[in-house]
């Protein structure tokens, strides 16, 4: 199960890496149409020596 996220929680840097790496997809598949796409942002980290992620993955849907 996933939870969707907004873009804006994600951060500067990760958003722009999302919304660059949807566009770069696209351009590669060569779609011409606008489509909704959802991009698998992963699970929050723990603030621990380890990060390890905890709890569910998040997705956030992109428009490209």
């Amino acid at each position: 199960m996933t939870i969707t996220v907004s873009l804006n929680s994600l951060g500067l840097l990760k958003a722009l890496d999302v919304v660059t790496s949807a566009r770069m997809e696209a351009l590669r598949n060569r779609e011409t149409e606008t489509k909704l796409v959802s991009v698998n942002v992963g699970a929050p980290t723990a603030p621990t020596v380890s990060a390890r992620p905890t709890g569910q993955d998040r997705v956030v849907d992109v428009l490209v």
